[in-house]
């Protein structure tokens, strides 16, 4: 297998990655909104049981987001560097 296309394949796998993590912090910050009106609509009621409940559920998806948004940002880093790969390896093709 070529430089190039080693590359190339790393490039569209970071890339996969990355949209599953974005995908994935979209998904989990949608439940953080569900469970944020439960906690909100628990809270007025007084149910203290519950309230620890979901707020634990709250912090836990806080957490898992967290992780999702740091590997993404790392995959980002990823995909720019192996995207200044592709261009130096085309650019020294170019030129021989």
């Amino acid at each position: 297998m070529s430089v190039h296309t080693n590359i190339r394949f790393q490039l569209k796998t970071a890339e996969r990655h990355f949209r599953y993590a974005c995908q994935q912090v979209m998904m989990i910050s949608r439940q953080v909104e569900e469970v944020t009106r439960r906690y909100h609509g628990v809270d007025r009621t007084g149910d203290t049981i519950s309230r620890y409940n979901i707020r634990l559920r709250l912090s836990i998806l806080d957490g898992v987001r967290n992780m999702y948004y740091e590997f993404a940002a790392k995959k980002a880093a990823e995909i720019v560097e192996l995207q200044q790969c592709v261009l130096d390896v085309i650019s020294h093709t170019r030129r021989e």
